[in-house]
This record gives C-alpha cells, sequence and structure tokens, in this order.
C-alpha cells in the first residue's frame, strides 16, 4: 500500500462509508497503456469472432474453410463446433464469412452462419441449432437455409452477421464485385447486393420483414433492405451498451471509411456508394448528383496511403483497459494499423494511433466480458489486447444511491472497491484515463479534496491548479485527501497534442439534487452530462 494511503484509509473509508461512492478513456502503441497478448497461434485462416448467449466461457472463431472452434477460457479445444467445409467455396474473398448466435440460444440452441456456396459461389445465410447430445457440437441435420444471393463475381461478399439490439438479424452485403460497382447495385433497390439488410428469423417461412424496413409492405425494393450504398462491408458491430451500428466499409482506390447509425435511426440510411467513396466523389453515372444531402456520410475516413482495406471493429466495453472504454477500435488489414476512434465534446469524431501490428487484421471481435481480440490472416494467430499495467490510471466508480462519482489511480484503493467494499456501494463506470507518472516533467500534482454530507456538499472534487488547490484545503468545508495523481495542466482550456482533455461537470444543487462534481474524457459523456442539467466548468487537467 503506497504510504498516502495508509495516512489516508481512515478518511477514505469514513468518506466512502457516509456518502456511500462513484468511471471514462483513453490512444498509439505507446501512448495509450495497451499491448497485445498471443492468445492461440496457427489456426486456419480465422475472419470472425462470435459469443453466444449463455455460454460466457467461449469465443467461437470463424475459420474461412467452414469451421467454427471455441476458444474456451482461452484455449483452444481439439475438435470444430462444425464443419461445414464441403458445402463452402472458399478462397479469396470466398469462404465461411459470418456467424451469429440468436438472442435465445440458451434456450432455444440456435445459430446463423454466412458463406459462399461450393459451385458458383453464391451467398447462403443458413441457421443450425447445437446438438442435444452435445452443446460443443452443431447437429449438422438441423441445417435450414434461409436467404441465397447470387453473387456475380468473387469478390466482395460481405458476409457479417449480426443480431441487433431490436432482435433482427442484420446481414452485411458487398455490391457484388469486380470494381467500381459495374452494375451499379448497391444504389439499386430491386438487388440486396451492396446493403444492410435486416430480417426477422423469429417469424415467416423462412424468415420475416421487420415492419420498420424502408420498403416493408410498400414496394419500390427489397424489403429486406435496412440500408444502402455499400460497397463491401466486411465487419460490422453493434455496440453492446448504446446499440449503435458501427460498418467498416472497404473502399476503391482512394479512400477507407467507418459508416455509423445510432441505435434509433430510421432505416433506409444511403451511404453513398458507388456516387461517393468515403468523402470523395467518384464520378461514376447513373446515380444522385454528388455531394447530396441525400447521403449518410462516414464518421471516419483515411486515405490509401495509410492503408488499403478497413476491418470493421467494436466499441469495448471491457474491464481490463478503461483507457479504452467507450471507444471504437478497428483495424487496417493491408498494414495492421489499429485506431480507436470517439466523439469530442461538440460531437466530431476523433481517431488516434492504437498500434502497429504489422498483422494481416481479418477480424476484430470481443468476449463476452468486453475484451477484445484480433486476427492475423497471415500467420493464422489470434491476438487479445490487454492493459500495461506500468502505465497509472485514473478509474472511475460510481455509487447509484446518491449518484456520486469518485476517481482513484491507487492500485490498492481500486482493489479495495472492486473486491466489494461498503457493501459492493461502488461500481465501476467502465471508463478510465491514463494519468502521468510520479516523475514524469511537464505533470503537476492533482489534489483530490471530499465535502462530506454535513458540510451540505457530498462529492469528490480534483484539481490541478495549486492556488485553487490551495484555497480548498484552507476551506473547512473540504478535507483534502491526497494527492490523488498527476497530470498536464491545461492552457486556455485546451490541451496539448497528444494529450486528452478531462472536462469538469457541476450538478448545481439550485437544479440538481445534491452537489457532485464528474471528470471525463469521453465526449459522449460529455454530451449525456448536458443533457441532464449538469454545468461543464471547462478543462480541469490534461490526459495522456
Amino acid at each position: 500500500m503506497p504510504v498516502v494511503l495508509r495516512a489516508l484509509r481512515q478518511t477514505f473509508v469514513t468518506a466512502l462509508a457516509v456518502t456511500v461512492l462513484a468511471v471514462p478513456i483513453a490512444t498509439p502503441w505507446a501512448a495509450l497503456p495497451v499491448r497485445g497478448d498471443l492468445v492461440v497461434a496457427g489456426m486456419s485462416m480465422p475472419v470472425e469472432f462470435a459469443t453466444a448467449p449463455g455460454r460466457p466461457r467461449d469465443l467461437f472463431i470463424v475459420e474461412q474453410g467452414g469451421r467454427i472452434r471455441i476458444l474456451r477460457d482461452g484455449v483452444l479445444l481439439p475438435a470444430p463446433f462444425v464443419d461445414i467445409g464441403p458445402l463452402v467455396l472458399a478462397g479469396g474473398e470466398r469462404g465461411l464469412l459470418g456467424l451469429a448466435f440468436h438472442p435465445k440460444h440458451a434456450t432455444n440452441g440456435r445459430l446463423f452462419v454466412n458463406y459462399t456456396r461450393a459451385g458458383d459461389g453464391a451467398t447462403v445465410v443458413a441457421s443450425f441449432r447445437v446438438s442435444a447430445a452435445d452443446a460443443d457440437r452443431v447437429d449438422p441435420a438441423s441445417r435450414g437455409e434461409l436467404l441465397t444471393v447470387a453473387q456475380p463475381f468473387e469478390n466482395h461478399n460481405g458476409g457479417a452477421l449480426r443480431f441487433g439490439p431490436d432482435g433482427y438479424l442484420y446481414i452485411a452485403m458487398g455490391d457484388g464485385g469486380s470494381g467500381n460497382d459495374p452494375g451499379n447495385r448497391a444504389q439499386d433497390p430491386q438487388e440486396l447486393l451492396g446493403k444492410m439488410l435486416r430480417i426477422d428469423v423469429d417469424h415467416g417461412a423462412p424468415y420475416g420483414i421487420p415492419p420498420g424496413n424502408v420498403y416493408a409492405g410498400s414496394g419500390g425494393g427489397r424489403p429486406e433492405i435496412f440500408a444502402s450504398g455499400l460497397r463491401n462491408p466486411w465487419r460490422f458491430s453493434f455496440d453492446r451498451v448504446a446499440g449503435d451500428l458501427y460498418i467498416g466499409d472497404v473502399g476503391q482506390d482512394a479512400q477507407e471509411e467507418v459508416d455509423f447509425l445510432p441505435r434509433d435511426a430510421a432505416p433506409g440510411a444511403n451511404f453513398g456508394w458507388r456516387v461517393v467513396e468515403g468523402t470523395r466523389c467518384t464520378g461514376l453515372p447513373n446515380g444522385p448528383q454528388c455531394p447530396s444531402p441525400s447521403f449518410t456520410p462516414p464518421i471516419l475516413v483515411y486515405e490509401h496511403g495509410e492503408g488499403c482495406s478497413v476491418t470493421g471493429g467494436v466499441v469495448y466495453r471491457g474491464r481490463a483497459i478503461p483507457v479504452l472504454y467507450g471507444r471504437y477500435v478497428y483495424a487496417d488489414f493491408c498494414t495492421g494499423r489499429m485506431w480507436s476512434a470517439a466523439r469530442d465534446r461538440n460531437g466530431a469524431w476523433h481517431a488516434e494511433a492504437l498500434a502497429e501490428t504489422g498483422h494481416q487484421i481479418a477480424a476484430i471481435g470481443e468476449d463476452a466480458a468486453g475484451e477484445l481480440y484480433w486476427s492475423d490472416l497471415r500467420t493464422g494467430d489470434v491476438h487479445r489486447l490487454a492493459g500495461d499495467p506500468s502505465v497509472p490510471v485514473a478509474i472511475e466508480y460510481y455509487n447509484g444511491a446518491n449518484g456520486h462519482y469518485f476517481l482513484t489511480a491507487f492500485a490498492d484503493e481500486a482493489a479495495y472497491l472492486d473486491a466489494g467494499a461498503f457493501g459492493g456501494a461502488w461500481q465501476r463506470t467502465g471508463y478510465g484515463f491514463a494519468v502521468a507518472r510520479p516523475l514524469e516533467s511537464g505533470a503537476v500534482d492533482v489534489c483530490r479534496f471530499f465535502g462530506a454530507p454535513a458540510t451540505g456538499l457530498d462529492t469528490h472534487f480534483y484539481t490541478g491548479d495549486a492556488p485553487e488547490c490551495a484555497v480548498l484545503k484552507a476551506n473547512p468545508r473540504w478535507t483534502y485527501e491526497a494527492v490523488g495523481f498527476r497530470a498536464r495542466p491545461p492552457a486556455a482550456d485546451a490541451c496539448a497534442p497528444n494529450t486528452r482533455p478531462v472536462w469538469r461537470f457541476y450538478s448545481d444543487p439550485a437544479t440538481l439534487a445534491g452537489v457532485n462534481h464528474r471528470f471525463t474524457t469521453d465526449g459522449t459523456v460529455h454530451a449525456a452530462m448536458l443533457a441532464r442539467g449538469w454545468l461543464a466548468e471547462g478543462v480541469a487537467f490534461c490526459a495522456k
């Protein structure tokens, strides 16, 4: 236990017990405290990950040739979960490409796959059930085809499957291939190619049409269509917390893009291909004028100088890397670069370099706990993203009983709360940010104060401003607890490059119940706090 904590423990325990206590995020392999750990080596073309409800120990890994493997507690089981190799035409962009488990898989045993069919390369979406005799095996006799789509060329098959927060199955379809979408299929509402499809696997034969789909019951287009204007949406995902949709759409010659739809977005978005590639008008004929207000622009774009094929990722919602919580992690297949992205306080998206892996990153997925994995198609290796324990991190906690937020960068203090101190009243919010090392030049001490309920405050407060710290130390309403951590000071409400602003919020008791403060680096949290009526007080200090 640090010396400061030995002296502080009684104050800390008293403060948290009285208020009964309250968590944000953070960047390049060297800037964000993360590392990659090898989990399993030498698989056969791993191209996708999936988890199954009711099976928290298992991560399912799709091999392009037609097998699905089970990684259980970090160990690859020797026998495949299923092998449909004889049904699959594999090679290049073809193969077994997608897997999704029914939301009620724990009771109905259903799962769905997306593959290109042996013989003609058509896309097939099929269902299976787990064997009644062995939950680690699929019953091959249970196979049923839901959807078949002819593919005019070998490439741009899309392939990913996901169940959305609405319970429907989403199917990513590429534009049919070749180059520049010669059939203009992505903009053709009578074509399923170049679209995001949405179907109801619980009603209808072999499936039903969700009533909200853009052409459901109205004609004018295929009723399965949820969104259009996609080139090759190789990987997409839903944020498991917010329910938002992220699509990595592989570009043509100039740009790679990530598209986004919030959870409450209406069906019918058009992402613009082949009229636009990323933010660039292609000049190809037979489409709306470019630029067009009818298109939904990407949230993230990078040029082919930085890569050549985007691999869509996931929003990190695990526990091991608080600095990454709430950030969207994606990669480039050709260069092995990984980025993380999030919104600032104005709602603008910003990407930061996360890693230079050197891998051919074919898929990024998450396990049941929200921890992040990626596959290297060149070697067949699977890696897990992990935190770097040598870098100090301020972790946020929240006490739902009194709406109190709390930050700590002390490892044993965090362990104390994580172990269920104070009846488990204090829970991690998931958020955190990297702070300066003890002797790091340019950093300042961040003073930690507690205002007890008896003083009319009931809040923790943090400041890296020395005069403010001195004033609060002299104020009997505030109890100085410790130097909570060290951070960089802001200049004119802004932070230096390669650092991240930590915004301070205040709950005004004139309009909200009680006094409280919250400190966050996350732009989505910033917007949410404003919507709740909290007052933004600017940049408190700068995190790494």
